[in-house]
Formats: structure tokens, C-alpha cells, sequence
């Protein structure tokens, strides 16, 4: 008898808990409901009185955010959004929540918060309606943000990360020499994690033509493999690594709607197994011109002058190129380019001409979820004058023919950033067999997805 009286007892109490809980689900409901309406205050008033029963519910919390955001108190609204998102049970609640603290961001006006939360709001977006709302809202607020940071991560395995030799005997123009390669400066392989970082900030104009300036690094650092160590056992992987940084001034101009005029000063350093390689100092003109809504050209003119570490005279080096782009009516892309460049110099071993041709295409709609992209390229460069007559008088010429299919998946992608997987192959033949090479491997990368 007691133990029925017990039950009983218990299960009333789970009914009223249950009823109570639903009341305070609805009341929030109508929280919601008032503030759709434009009741600021009545949203207010009801959104307090379920967190007074029910201090950690989402939905309350969310409405008095938004509340918040239209009484002008952005700094309290982003609070209580923060609040919302970590408690919110579902996608759609942690979706809105992430919007009302991007929007508090925005009038407090810290864009990089915003862009935070715009993040957060994209990896918990309930469809790809509101993704792409939010992916929207982001590129607007890129739009009117004058600082921009990028960053791209890689990692490739390579068969040749020295760049190094394919024989040990120097052959040139077929014939054998007496000279033999030391094995550091064999072709060995390993794996290449490189980091790519800008950051800019733009100090007049709009963001379609801004005046920016900005700050470029990248590093690049070597992991032998077991077979190489074994091949060079004196050689280290920090001597394969490399480094650079470019501080640039851009300026952009609209000629008319359909043409943008590009003018750019970089000045950088490079560096080779941690000791300074080189400086260069580039001035560089483009002019973009829109044919049709699908269409455009693009004509380039850069003027590089470059100082090597050491004794060796300074060089100038001329490139001119031309491109044209076009959007094929099922979206896909096809690009192509062709580019001349002559580089002079005092030291005739650095004085050579060249000229590159690339074609690329990408596929307008995902396949498999996949975004894919292909790019074939070609580049003979000829040296006049090699290694000043020591050991032929022929000079020395280049031919690189190299190839890569791009897998971008979004749908694998966090807060925006997604891998690229990168298939790629290159082969390069020289009269200077030093410079003969090929190489084949498989790279990824994340990079942001807008």
C-alpha cells in the first residue's frame, strides 16, 4: 500500500514537472512571438520571467539578446547570445544564437569578432539556405572591413623536397663532365609542410578598388624520410627549409564599370636554410577589362630588381603577361595565359629569357560533393650563358611541363576552412643535367572556403 502511495506520489510530481516544463517551453514560444511582433518590452518582461524559472533556457536567453540588440545594448545582447549558443540543444538554436552574436559584434564594431561568430553560425547552419545567408552576410562584412588576414596551411610528401640532382655525374649537352654531385645534393625525399599568412589593411577607397597596404610571409620546412637520411646521412632537413616576407602598398582603380586598374610596390626578403638568400624590391601594373557579365582579360606588366646574399651583382628582371577567363554557360570556367620575362644582369649566369603558357578549368557544379578544378602549364627558359664557359658554351635551357587536379570539399570543411586535395606531376629536362627532374605526389591543404 505504502509503495502505491509512493508511486503514485512520484508520478504526479513527474506530471506536474512535465506540465511545468511545457508551460515555460510555451511562454518562451511566446517570448519569441512578441518580439516578431515588435513588442520589444513584452519580449522582454516574458523572456525574464522564464529565466527566472528556468535560468538556462536557450530560447529565453536568445530573445533577450535580441531584445538587447534593439534597445542599442550590444556589449549585454552579446553576452547573453554567447549564453544561448553553448546551452541551445539543437543546430537552429546554436544557429541563432551565433547570429545575434555576430550581429552584437558588428555594433560594438569588432569585425573580427563578428566574423567569429559568422563562422560559428556557418559550421551549425540547419540548411544550406541559411549557409548560405550567413556565408552572404560574412563576404559583406569582409566587404566593409578594412583589416583582412588569410591564412592557407599545406603538406605535401615529395620524392624531391631538396630540389636537389637525379645522377651523381653533371652531364651537359648529353656529354659526361668530371664533376659528381655530393649526396645532400641528390634528389631526396621527405615531406614539405609550408604555412602562407597575409595580412592587410585597407586605408582609403571601397573594397572592390581599395589603397592597401599589407604584410606577406610564408615558411617552408622540410622532414626527411627514412630512405634519405640513409642516402645523406650528413644532411639535415634545415637545410632544405626556406622563408620569405613581402611588405606591399596596392593601390586599385575603377576605369569606367568595366575596367580595373591595378598598380603595386613590394618590397622582400627571402631566406634559405635560415640565412638571408636574398632581397628584391617589384613594381607591379595590371589592367583587368570585363568583356561581357562572363568574360575578361587581363594584361600585366612587373619591373623586379633583385639582390643576391654575397658578391654576386644585383639583377632586373621584366615580365609581361596576358590573360583571358570566361564562364561557360554551365557555370564551368575556363582560363588561360601566356607570359614573357627577360631577367638582366652585370653576372651573365643569371641573365635568361622565358616564356609560360597555362590552361585551367574548373567544373562550375560539385561532383560527389567535390568542387574540382584542373591547371596544365609549360615554361621553356633559356640562359645565354652557363656557368661562364667552364664547362660548355652552349648556355643552358629549361623545359617544365607540369600538371594538378584540385579536390576541394567543402562538405569535409570546419568553420568555413575546408581541405583541397592536390594531385600533381612535373618533369623538367635541361641540357645541365642538374637541373633535369620530375615529381609526382599528392598534397592537402585547408584553406578558407570564401
Amino acid at each position: 500500500m505504502i509503495r502505491r502511495f509512493i508511486f503514485a506520489l512520484a508520478t504526479a510530481c513527474c506530471l506536474v514537472q512535465q506540465a511545468r516544463a511545457e508551460e515555460i517551453g510555451d511562454l518562451a514560444q511566446t517570448a519569441q512571438t512578441a518580439f516578431s511582433l515588435g513588442q520589444v518590452e513584452l519580449a522582454r518582461m516574458l523572456a525574464l520571467a522564464v529565466l527566472n524559472e528556468e535560468p538556462k533556457n536557450a530560447t529565453a536567453l536568445a530573445v533577450l539578446a535580441a531584445v538587447g540588440l534593439a534597445t542599442h545594448e550590444p556589449q549585454a545582447a552579446r553576452q547573453v547570445a554567447r549564453r544561448s549558443f553553448h546551452l541551445a540543444p539543437d543546430k537552429k538554436g546554436k544557429f541563432t544564437a551565433a547570429r545575434l552574436a555576430a550581429r552584437a559584434s558588428v555594433d560594438l564594431s569588432q569585425t573580427w569578432a563578428a566574423k567569429y561568430w559568422l563562422r560559428r553560425a556557418i559550421q551549425v547552419a540547419p540548411g544550406p539556405e541559411a549557409e548560405a545567408a550567413t556565408v552572404a552576410d560574412f563576404l559583406a562584412l569582409r566587404s566593409i572591413s578594412r583589416l583582412r588576414f588569410d591564412l592557407v596551411l599545406s603538406v605535401k610528401p615529395s620524392d624531391n623536397v631538396n630540389q636537389g640532382a637525379e645522377d651523381d655525374l653533371l652531364t651537359i649537352d648529353g656529354h659526361p663532365t668530371w664533376f659528381y654531385f655530393d649526396p645532400s645534393a641528390m634528389a631526396l625525399s621527405g615531406i614539405e609542410i609550408t604555412a602562407n599568412m597575409a595580412l592587410r589593411y585597407r586605408i582609403a577607397g571601397t573594397a572592390a578598388a581599395p589603397t592597401e597596404i599589407g604584410f606577406k610571409a610564408y615558411d617552408r620546412a622540410v622532414s626527411l624520410s627514412d630512405a634519405a637520411k640513409d642516402k645523406a646521412p650528413d644532411a639535415k632537413a634545415s637545410d632544405f627549409s626556406n622563408a620569405g616576407f613581402d611588405l606591399f602598398l596596392l593601390h586599385k582603380r575603377a576605369l569606367g564599370q568595366d575596367r580595373l586598374l591595378s598598380a603595386g610596390i613590394t618590397f622582400g626578403t627571402s631566406f634559405l636554410a635560415g640565412d638571408r638568400y636574398a632581397d628584391r624590391a617589384r613594381a607591379d601594373f595590371s589592367l583587368i577589362t570585363a568583356l561581357d557579365s562572363r568574360s575578361q582579360t587581363r594584361f600585366g606588366f612587373s619591373l623586379e630588381r633583385q639582390w643576391l646574399a654575397g658578391p654576386s651583382p644585383a639583377a632586373t628582371a621584366f615580365t609581361l603577361d596576358a590573360g583571358y577567363q570566361h564562364r561557360l554557360k554551365g557555370g564551368d570556367l575556363l582560363a588561360v595565359k601566356l607570359e614573357l620575362g627577360q631577367t638582366i644582369s652585370e653576372d651573365e649566369n643569371q641573365e635568361n629569357r622565358k616564356i609560360g603558357a597555362s590552361l585551367r578549368y574548373a567544373l562550375g557544379k560539385p561532383v560527389a560533393g567535390m568542387e574540382i578544378s584542373g591547371e596544365l602549364d609549360a615554361t621553356a627558359r633559356d640562359y645565354p650563358v652557363f656557368f661562364s664557359g667552364i664547362f660548355n658554351d652552349s648556355g643552358r635551357q629549361d623545359l617544365s611541363l607540369s600538371a594538378s587536379l584540385e579536390l576541394a570539399m567543402p562538405k569535409l570543411g570546419l568553420y568555413g576552412f575546408e581541405p583541397v586535395l592536390s594531385l600533381e606531376a612535373s618533369k623538367t629536362r635541361s641540357n645541365v643535367s642538374r637541373y633535369s627532374g620530375e615529381a609526382a605526389g599528392i598534397g592537402l591543404r585547408i584553406e578558407s572556403s570564401f
